[in-house]
Protein backbone atom coordinates (compact mmCIF):
# COMPACT_ATOMS: atom_id res chain seq x y z
CA UNK A 1 0.00 0.00 0.00
CA UNK A 2 1.22 3.32 -0.71
CA UNK A 3 2.55 5.75 1.65
CA UNK A 4 -0.05 7.97 1.31
CA UNK A 5 -3.54 6.03 0.33
CA UNK A 6 -6.77 7.92 -0.71
CA UNK A 7 -10.49 7.11 1.09
CA UNK A 8 -13.54 6.95 -0.58
CA UNK A 9 -16.92 5.88 0.64
CA UNK A 10 -20.44 5.98 -1.57
CA UNK A 11 -23.92 5.76 -1.00
CA UNK A 12 -27.66 6.16 -1.79
CA UNK A 13 -31.16 7.08 -0.27
CA UNK A 14 -34.22 7.12 -1.65
CA UNK A 15 -36.17 10.79 -2.18
CA UNK A 16 -38.88 9.09 -3.36
CA UNK A 17 -42.14 11.65 -2.93
CA UNK A 18 -45.56 10.45 -1.58
CA UNK A 19 -48.42 10.51 -4.66
CA UNK A 20 -50.47 13.47 -4.86
CA UNK A 21 -47.51 15.90 -5.05
CA UNK A 22 -46.67 18.47 -7.76
CA UNK A 23 -44.69 17.38 -10.79
CA UNK A 24 -42.81 20.14 -12.43
CA UNK A 25 -41.57 20.20 -16.07
CA UNK A 26 -44.49 21.26 -17.73
CA UNK A 27 -46.18 24.42 -18.77
CA UNK A 28 -49.00 23.34 -16.55
CA UNK A 29 -49.23 21.83 -13.21
CA UNK A 30 -49.70 17.76 -12.96
CA UNK A 31 -50.26 15.70 -10.22
CA UNK A 32 -48.20 12.34 -9.44
CA UNK A 33 -50.61 9.16 -9.19
CA UNK A 34 -47.82 6.13 -10.06
CA UNK A 35 -44.12 5.67 -9.32
CA UNK A 36 -42.45 4.02 -12.06
CA UNK A 37 -39.10 3.65 -10.21
CA UNK A 38 -37.43 5.48 -7.21
CA UNK A 39 -35.93 8.70 -7.06
CA UNK A 40 -32.21 8.73 -5.43
CA UNK A 41 -29.81 10.87 -3.58
CA UNK A 42 -26.43 9.31 -4.98
CA UNK A 43 -23.48 10.33 -3.19
CA UNK A 44 -19.30 9.58 -3.48
CA UNK A 45 -17.05 11.03 -0.44
CA UNK A 46 -13.18 11.51 -1.52
CA UNK A 47 -10.64 12.04 1.00
CA UNK A 48 -6.95 12.10 1.06
CA UNK A 49 -5.86 13.02 4.61
CA UNK A 50 -5.65 16.78 4.22
CA UNK A 51 -8.87 17.49 1.97
CA UNK A 52 -12.39 16.30 1.99
CA UNK A 53 -14.75 16.47 -1.05
CA UNK A 54 -18.38 15.14 -1.29
CA UNK A 55 -20.21 14.71 -4.28
CA UNK A 56 -24.10 14.71 -4.78
CA UNK A 57 -26.38 13.90 -7.60
CA UNK A 58 -30.28 14.01 -6.87
CA UNK A 59 -33.38 12.96 -8.76
CA UNK A 60 -34.76 16.03 -8.87
CA UNK A 61 -35.40 18.81 -12.00
CA UNK A 62 -33.40 21.75 -9.87
CA UNK A 63 -32.85 22.89 -6.54
CA UNK A 64 -32.07 26.62 -5.22
CA UNK A 65 -28.87 27.42 -3.03
CA UNK A 66 -30.81 28.37 -0.14
CA UNK A 67 -32.26 24.78 0.09
CA UNK A 68 -29.23 23.04 -1.00
CA UNK A 69 -27.33 25.46 1.60
CA UNK A 70 -29.31 24.14 4.24
CA UNK A 71 -28.63 20.44 3.13
CA UNK A 72 -24.41 21.33 3.18
CA UNK A 73 -24.46 22.89 6.64
CA UNK A 74 -26.26 19.75 8.00
CA UNK A 75 -23.60 17.61 6.21
CA UNK A 76 -20.40 19.96 7.17
CA UNK A 77 -22.06 19.80 10.91
CA UNK A 78 -21.97 15.77 10.78
CA UNK A 79 -18.97 15.60 8.72
CA UNK A 80 -16.89 18.14 9.02
CA UNK A 81 -16.80 18.37 5.22
CA UNK A 82 -16.67 22.32 4.32
CA UNK A 83 -19.56 23.42 2.49
CA UNK A 84 -17.28 25.01 -0.23
CA UNK A 85 -16.30 20.93 -0.50
CA UNK A 86 -19.94 19.64 -1.18
CA UNK A 87 -21.52 19.98 -4.98
CA UNK A 88 -24.82 18.82 -5.13
CA UNK A 89 -26.69 18.76 -8.83
CA UNK A 90 -29.76 17.80 -9.71
CA UNK A 91 -30.45 15.36 -12.69
CA UNK A 92 -33.11 17.44 -14.49
CA UNK A 93 -35.30 14.60 -14.50
CA UNK A 94 -39.08 16.07 -15.64
CA UNK A 95 -40.74 13.47 -13.53
CA UNK A 96 -39.64 14.59 -10.28
CA UNK A 97 -41.49 16.39 -7.67
CA UNK A 98 -41.45 20.42 -8.11
CA UNK A 99 -38.75 21.72 -5.69
CA UNK A 100 -38.82 25.49 -7.10
CA UNK A 101 -41.28 27.77 -8.33
CA UNK A 102 -41.56 27.62 -12.78
CA UNK A 103 -44.22 28.03 -14.65
CA UNK A 104 -47.96 27.35 -12.93
CA UNK A 105 -45.57 24.75 -10.22
CA UNK A 106 -44.81 25.63 -6.76
CA UNK A 107 -42.61 24.30 -4.43
CA UNK A 108 -43.30 21.21 -2.16
CA UNK A 109 -42.25 22.57 0.52
CA UNK A 110 -43.05 19.64 3.03
CA UNK A 111 -41.11 17.43 0.40
CA UNK A 112 -38.06 19.71 0.77
CA UNK A 113 -38.68 19.55 4.87
CA UNK A 114 -38.24 16.08 4.42
CA UNK A 115 -35.91 15.07 1.81
CA UNK A 116 -33.15 17.42 3.27
CA UNK A 117 -32.28 15.43 5.94
CA UNK A 118 -32.30 12.06 4.18
CA UNK A 119 -29.99 13.63 1.66
CA UNK A 120 -27.43 15.00 4.23
CA UNK A 121 -27.52 11.13 5.59
CA UNK A 122 -26.88 10.05 2.53
CA UNK A 123 -23.53 11.53 2.83
CA UNK A 124 -22.95 10.92 6.52
CA UNK A 125 -23.55 6.69 5.55
CA UNK A 126 -20.43 7.75 2.87
CA UNK A 127 -18.46 9.07 5.20
CA UNK A 128 -19.09 5.70 7.24
CA UNK A 129 -18.01 3.69 4.67
CA UNK A 130 -14.95 5.50 3.84
CA UNK A 131 -12.19 3.03 3.15
CA UNK A 132 -8.79 2.66 0.89
CA UNK A 133 -9.18 2.90 -2.60
CA UNK A 134 -7.78 4.10 -5.69
CA UNK A 135 -9.39 6.54 -7.96
CA UNK A 136 -9.08 7.74 -11.71
CA UNK A 137 -10.41 9.47 -14.83
CA UNK A 138 -11.15 9.32 -18.39
CA UNK A 139 -13.11 10.94 -21.17
CA UNK A 140 -14.94 9.19 -23.89
CA UNK A 141 -17.61 9.34 -26.82
CA UNK A 142 -20.97 8.92 -28.04
CA UNK A 143 -22.91 11.46 -29.98
CA UNK A 144 -25.75 8.98 -31.25
CA UNK A 145 -28.36 9.89 -28.73
CA UNK A 146 -28.09 13.87 -28.68
CA UNK A 147 -29.22 16.61 -31.14
CA UNK A 148 -29.16 20.03 -30.56
CA UNK A 149 -32.67 20.96 -29.99
CA UNK A 150 -32.60 24.75 -31.23
CA UNK A 151 -32.96 25.11 -35.41
CA UNK A 152 -33.07 27.66 -38.31
CA UNK A 153 -35.90 27.49 -40.13
CA UNK A 154 -36.21 27.64 -43.80
CA UNK A 155 -36.59 31.56 -45.18
CA UNK A 156 -40.00 32.78 -45.08
CA UNK A 157 -41.43 30.30 -42.00
CA UNK A 158 -42.68 32.78 -39.45
CA UNK A 159 -41.06 32.04 -35.50
CA UNK A 160 -44.06 34.33 -33.09
CA UNK A 161 -42.57 34.45 -29.98
CA UNK A 162 -45.21 34.47 -26.84
CA UNK A 163 -44.79 38.31 -26.65
CA UNK A 164 -46.07 40.66 -28.66
CA UNK A 165 -44.43 41.91 -31.89
CA UNK A 166 -41.19 39.82 -31.05
CA UNK A 167 -40.75 36.91 -33.10
CA UNK A 168 -37.80 34.63 -33.37
CA UNK A 169 -34.77 33.04 -35.75
CA UNK A 170 -35.06 29.69 -34.14
CA UNK A 171 -37.35 27.29 -32.91
CA UNK A 172 -37.11 24.58 -30.15
CA UNK A 173 -37.97 20.97 -31.05
CA UNK A 174 -39.35 21.82 -34.68
CA UNK A 175 -41.39 17.78 -34.96
CA UNK A 176 -39.42 15.23 -36.32
CA UNK A 177 -39.92 14.89 -39.93
CA UNK A 178 -40.82 19.00 -40.17
CA UNK A 179 -40.07 20.23 -44.26
CA UNK A 180 -39.25 23.73 -42.64
CA UNK A 181 -35.86 22.57 -40.70
CA UNK A 182 -32.97 24.43 -42.62
CA UNK A 183 -30.21 23.19 -39.85
CA UNK A 184 -29.34 22.79 -35.93
CA UNK A 185 -28.61 26.45 -34.34
CA UNK A 186 -25.53 25.32 -32.34
CA UNK A 187 -23.35 22.43 -31.36
CA UNK A 188 -23.82 19.27 -29.40
CA UNK A 189 -21.15 18.14 -26.35
CA UNK A 190 -20.68 13.85 -27.07
CA UNK A 191 -17.72 13.70 -23.97
CA UNK A 192 -18.62 11.53 -21.45
CA UNK A 193 -16.58 12.29 -18.16
CA UNK A 194 -15.96 9.45 -16.06
CA UNK A 195 -14.49 9.29 -12.64
CA UNK A 196 -13.98 6.16 -11.00
CA UNK A 197 -12.89 4.38 -7.50
CA UNK A 198 -12.21 0.72 -6.53
CA UNK A 199 -11.49 -0.59 -2.90
CA UNK A 200 -8.09 -1.50 -2.33
CA UNK A 201 -9.16 -4.76 -0.07
CA UNK A 202 -9.43 -6.35 -3.50
CA UNK A 203 -6.52 -7.67 -5.55
CA UNK A 204 -8.23 -7.31 -8.82
CA UNK A 205 -9.83 -3.98 -7.73
CA UNK A 206 -13.49 -4.46 -7.07
CA UNK A 207 -15.35 -1.22 -8.43
CA UNK A 208 -16.61 0.81 -5.44
CA UNK A 209 -18.57 3.63 -7.10
CA UNK A 210 -18.15 5.57 -10.82
CA UNK A 211 -19.49 8.89 -10.98
CA UNK A 212 -20.29 9.88 -14.92
CA UNK A 213 -21.46 13.13 -16.91
CA UNK A 214 -23.19 13.51 -19.83
CA UNK A 215 -25.12 16.29 -21.75
CA UNK A 216 -28.64 15.15 -22.39
CA UNK A 217 -31.31 16.92 -20.66
CA UNK A 218 -33.80 14.15 -20.12
CA UNK A 219 -35.11 10.98 -22.59
CA UNK A 220 -38.66 11.28 -21.63
CA UNK A 221 -41.26 9.47 -23.88
CA UNK A 222 -43.00 8.74 -20.50
CA UNK A 223 -47.11 9.05 -18.77
CA UNK A 224 -46.74 12.53 -17.75
CA UNK A 225 -48.00 11.67 -14.17
CA UNK A 226 -45.19 8.92 -13.19
CA UNK A 227 -42.79 9.78 -10.92
CA UNK A 228 -39.05 8.87 -12.56
CA UNK A 229 -35.59 9.56 -12.70
CA UNK A 230 -35.93 8.92 -16.21
CA UNK A 231 -32.31 7.55 -18.07
CA UNK A 232 -30.60 8.54 -14.90
CA UNK A 233 -31.36 6.33 -13.00
CA UNK A 234 -31.77 3.20 -15.64
CA UNK A 235 -27.70 4.24 -16.63
CA UNK A 236 -26.97 4.18 -12.63
CA UNK A 237 -28.27 0.76 -12.68
CA UNK A 238 -26.99 -0.24 -15.49
CA UNK A 239 -23.72 0.51 -14.68
CA UNK A 240 -23.51 -2.07 -11.95
CA UNK A 241 -24.42 -5.35 -14.42
CA UNK A 242 -21.97 -3.56 -16.96
CA UNK A 243 -18.95 -2.98 -14.36
CA UNK A 244 -19.86 -6.77 -12.40
CA UNK A 245 -19.94 -4.49 -9.00
CA UNK A 246 -21.95 -6.02 -6.38
CA UNK A 247 -24.91 -5.07 -5.35
CA UNK A 248 -24.75 -6.43 -2.07
CA UNK A 249 -22.17 -5.78 0.03
CA UNK A 250 -21.69 -5.76 3.72
CA UNK A 251 -20.14 -2.75 3.92
CA UNK A 252 -19.95 -1.16 0.69
CA UNK A 253 -22.32 -2.04 -2.36
CA UNK A 254 -21.40 -0.31 -5.61
CA UNK A 255 -23.08 2.79 -6.49
CA UNK A 256 -23.35 4.68 -10.28
CA UNK A 257 -24.13 8.15 -10.43
CA UNK A 258 -25.00 10.00 -13.44
CA UNK A 259 -24.89 13.88 -13.55
CA UNK A 260 -25.73 16.29 -15.89
CA UNK A 261 -23.28 18.50 -17.89
CA UNK A 262 -23.92 21.16 -20.03
CA UNK A 263 -27.42 20.39 -21.60
CA UNK A 264 -29.77 23.52 -21.73
CA UNK A 265 -29.99 23.32 -25.66
CA UNK A 266 -29.52 19.48 -25.67
CA UNK A 267 -32.11 16.49 -26.17
CA UNK A 268 -32.67 12.85 -27.52
CA UNK A 269 -34.85 13.96 -30.33
CA UNK A 270 -33.72 13.29 -33.98
CA UNK A 271 -35.83 15.56 -36.12
CA UNK A 272 -34.97 13.12 -39.14
CA UNK A 273 -36.77 10.48 -38.13
CA UNK A 274 -40.04 10.18 -36.11
CA UNK A 275 -39.44 8.08 -33.17
CA UNK A 276 -42.10 5.18 -32.47
CA UNK A 277 -41.90 3.32 -29.24
CA UNK A 278 -43.44 -0.76 -29.07
CA UNK A 279 -44.02 0.60 -25.48
CA UNK A 280 -43.60 3.13 -22.42
CA UNK A 281 -40.37 3.59 -21.31
CA UNK A 282 -38.45 1.96 -24.33
CA UNK A 283 -36.58 5.06 -25.81
CA UNK A 284 -35.52 5.29 -22.31
CA UNK A 285 -34.12 2.48 -21.72
CA UNK A 286 -32.61 2.37 -25.29
CA UNK A 287 -30.42 5.57 -24.40
CA UNK A 288 -29.97 4.07 -21.08
CA UNK A 289 -28.23 1.46 -22.76
CA UNK A 290 -26.21 3.17 -25.48
CA UNK A 291 -24.62 5.50 -22.21
CA UNK A 292 -23.95 2.74 -19.78
CA UNK A 293 -22.17 1.10 -22.52
CA UNK A 294 -20.17 4.36 -23.19
CA UNK A 295 -19.38 5.10 -19.83
CA UNK A 296 -18.20 1.33 -19.69
CA UNK A 297 -15.88 1.55 -22.53
CA UNK A 298 -14.67 4.50 -21.04
CA UNK A 299 -14.43 3.17 -17.51
CA UNK A 300 -12.34 0.48 -19.06
CA UNK A 301 -9.33 2.58 -19.96
CA UNK A 302 -9.09 4.09 -16.73
CA UNK A 303 -5.53 4.04 -15.06
CA UNK A 304 -6.34 4.35 -10.91
CA UNK A 305 -3.81 6.27 -8.32
CA UNK A 306 -3.74 5.74 -4.69
CA UNK A 307 -2.97 8.91 -3.70
CA UNK A 308 -4.13 12.09 -5.67
CA UNK A 309 -4.25 15.89 -4.21
CA UNK A 310 -7.72 17.32 -4.03
CA UNK A 311 -9.11 20.61 -3.75
CA UNK A 312 -12.13 23.33 -3.93
CA UNK A 313 -12.68 26.56 -5.26
CA UNK A 314 -15.82 28.39 -5.35
CA UNK A 315 -16.93 32.14 -6.41
CA UNK A 316 -20.27 33.93 -6.06
CA UNK A 317 -21.10 35.96 -8.99
CA UNK A 318 -23.97 38.62 -9.07
CA UNK A 319 -25.75 38.94 -12.37
CA UNK A 320 -29.23 41.60 -13.04
CA UNK A 321 -32.40 39.75 -13.55
CA UNK A 322 -34.41 40.67 -16.75
CA UNK A 323 -37.03 43.01 -15.73
CA UNK A 324 -40.37 43.56 -18.21
CA UNK A 325 -40.53 47.40 -18.77
CA UNK A 326 -43.82 49.32 -17.72
CA UNK A 327 -44.96 48.51 -21.21
CA UNK A 328 -44.27 44.72 -21.43
CA UNK A 329 -46.21 44.67 -17.81
CA UNK A 330 -49.35 46.53 -18.80
CA UNK A 331 -49.75 44.54 -22.50
CA UNK A 332 -49.26 41.20 -19.65
CA UNK A 333 -52.07 42.72 -17.33
CA UNK A 334 -54.43 43.46 -19.68
CA UNK A 335 -54.19 39.64 -21.39
CA UNK A 336 -54.92 38.19 -17.83
CA UNK A 337 -57.69 40.17 -16.94
CA UNK A 338 -59.40 38.38 -20.74
CA UNK A 339 -58.22 35.04 -19.61
CA UNK A 340 -60.49 32.23 -18.50
CA UNK A 341 -60.48 31.04 -15.00
CA UNK A 342 -58.30 27.96 -13.93
CA UNK A 343 -55.36 27.08 -15.50
CA UNK A 344 -53.33 28.64 -18.13
CA UNK A 345 -53.31 27.08 -21.48
CA UNK A 346 -52.13 29.45 -24.04
CA UNK A 347 -48.56 30.59 -24.08
CA UNK A 348 -48.93 34.15 -24.17
CA UNK A 349 -51.53 33.98 -21.39
CA UNK A 350 -48.78 31.45 -19.74
CA UNK A 351 -45.77 34.07 -20.62
CA UNK A 352 -47.66 37.17 -19.42
CA UNK A 353 -48.13 35.32 -15.97
CA UNK A 354 -44.84 34.93 -15.74
CA UNK A 355 -44.10 38.41 -16.70
CA UNK A 356 -46.25 40.08 -13.70
CA UNK A 357 -44.49 37.40 -11.60
CA UNK A 358 -40.81 38.83 -12.51
CA UNK A 359 -41.62 41.72 -11.89
CA UNK A 360 -41.62 41.47 -7.88
CA UNK A 361 -38.00 39.68 -8.38
CA UNK A 362 -34.61 41.41 -6.94
CA UNK A 363 -32.77 43.35 -9.78
CA UNK A 364 -30.04 40.99 -9.10
CA UNK A 365 -29.62 37.50 -8.28
CA UNK A 366 -26.22 35.52 -6.83
CA UNK A 367 -25.25 32.73 -7.54
CA UNK A 368 -22.10 29.98 -6.98
CA UNK A 369 -19.56 28.69 -9.50
CA UNK A 370 -17.55 25.86 -7.91
CA UNK A 371 -14.45 23.72 -8.92
CA UNK A 372 -13.70 20.67 -7.23
CA UNK A 373 -9.63 18.98 -8.31
CA UNK A 374 -9.21 14.97 -8.16
CA UNK A 375 -6.11 14.72 -9.44
CA UNK A 376 -5.45 16.05 -13.03
CA UNK A 377 -9.51 15.71 -13.07
CA UNK A 378 -11.53 19.33 -12.86
CA UNK A 379 -14.45 19.01 -11.88
CA UNK A 380 -16.71 22.42 -12.90
CA UNK A 381 -20.32 23.10 -11.19
CA UNK A 382 -22.39 25.39 -13.09
CA UNK A 383 -25.89 26.69 -11.95
CA UNK A 384 -28.86 26.15 -14.12
CA UNK A 385 -29.22 25.14 -17.23
CA UNK A 386 -25.80 26.26 -19.09
CA UNK A 387 -25.63 25.91 -23.52
CA UNK A 388 -23.55 22.90 -24.01
CA UNK A 389 -21.16 25.76 -26.05
CA UNK A 390 -20.41 27.14 -22.37
CA UNK A 391 -18.97 23.75 -21.39
CA UNK A 392 -17.07 23.53 -24.86
CA UNK A 393 -15.36 26.77 -24.28
CA UNK A 394 -14.59 25.98 -20.54
CA UNK A 395 -12.98 22.74 -21.25
CA UNK A 396 -11.10 24.12 -24.42
CA UNK A 397 -9.26 26.57 -21.55
CA UNK A 398 -8.53 24.25 -18.62
CA UNK A 399 -5.36 23.88 -17.40
CA UNK A 400 -6.66 19.77 -16.50
CA UNK A 401 -5.74 17.04 -18.77
CA UNK A 402 -9.35 15.84 -18.29
CA UNK A 403 -12.80 18.43 -17.34
CA UNK A 404 -16.09 17.11 -16.21
CA UNK A 405 -18.71 19.52 -16.51
CA UNK A 406 -21.65 19.23 -14.42
CA UNK A 407 -24.92 21.73 -14.37
CA UNK A 408 -27.53 22.03 -12.66
CA UNK A 409 -25.12 22.31 -9.52
CA UNK A 410 -25.71 24.31 -6.45
CA UNK A 411 -28.50 26.28 -7.09
CA UNK A 412 -31.08 27.17 -10.19
CA UNK A 413 -30.35 30.13 -12.23
CA UNK A 414 -32.71 29.02 -14.93
CA UNK A 415 -31.02 28.67 -18.84
CA UNK A 416 -27.98 30.30 -19.84
CA UNK A 417 -28.06 30.65 -23.19
CA UNK A 418 -24.75 32.34 -24.37
CA UNK A 419 -25.11 35.74 -26.23
CA UNK A 420 -24.93 34.20 -29.48
CA UNK A 421 -28.35 32.46 -28.68
CA UNK A 422 -30.12 34.90 -27.00
CA UNK A 423 -29.74 36.89 -29.94
CA UNK A 424 -31.53 34.42 -32.27
CA UNK A 425 -34.31 34.07 -29.41
CA UNK A 426 -36.23 30.95 -28.90
CA UNK A 427 -37.49 29.22 -26.03
CA UNK A 428 -34.52 29.10 -23.64
CA UNK A 429 -34.45 32.88 -24.24
CA UNK A 430 -37.85 33.93 -24.10
CA UNK A 431 -37.88 35.86 -20.25
CA UNK A 432 -39.55 33.43 -16.71
CA UNK A 433 -38.67 32.23 -13.98
CA UNK A 434 -36.92 28.95 -16.02
CA UNK A 435 -34.84 32.30 -17.98
CA UNK A 436 -34.71 35.36 -16.32
CA UNK A 437 -30.46 36.35 -16.21
CA UNK A 438 -28.89 38.75 -18.03
CA UNK A 439 -28.07 38.28 -21.99
CA UNK A 440 -24.46 38.12 -20.24
CA UNK A 441 -25.01 36.15 -17.92
CA UNK A 442 -23.31 32.65 -19.60
CA UNK A 443 -20.22 34.47 -20.11
CA UNK A 444 -19.68 35.79 -16.26
CA UNK A 445 -20.43 32.19 -15.63
CA UNK A 446 -17.80 30.81 -18.37
CA UNK A 447 -15.34 33.25 -17.30
CA UNK A 448 -15.16 32.59 -13.77
CA UNK A 449 -15.46 29.08 -14.18
CA UNK A 450 -12.13 29.20 -16.55
CA UNK A 451 -10.39 31.67 -13.52
CA UNK A 452 -11.76 28.79 -10.83
CA UNK A 453 -10.38 26.06 -12.76
CA UNK A 454 -6.35 27.40 -13.11
CA UNK A 455 -6.98 28.48 -9.43
CA UNK A 456 -7.57 25.62 -8.28
CA UNK A 457 -4.58 23.69 -11.09
CA UNK A 458 -2.09 25.63 -8.96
Amino acid sequence: MAERQLLAGAATAVITPNLGVSLAGSMQDRTATNIHDDLHARCLVLDNGETRLAFVVLDLIAARKDWLSEIKHQIQGFTGIPMGNILISCTHTHNAVTPVPVFQSNPEKEYLKWAGPRIADAVRVAVNRLQPARVGWAVGREDRVIFNRRYFMKPGVKLPSPFPGIEDQVKMNPGPGNPDILKPAGPIDPDVAVLAVQKVEKPAGQPLAVLASYALHYVGGIPGSDVSADYFGAVADMLTDRLGAPRRDPRQPFVGILANACFGDINNIDVRQRLKQPYQYHQLYAVAEIVSKAIYETWRTIVYHDWVPLGAKDKSVELAVRKPTAEEVSQAKELLAKAPQGPLRTLPEIYARETIQLLEWPDKFQTPVQVLRVGDLGVCALPGEPFCQTGLDIKAKSPFAATMMIGMANDYAGYLPTEEQHALGGYETWRAKSSFLEVQAATIIRDTAIELLQEAAR
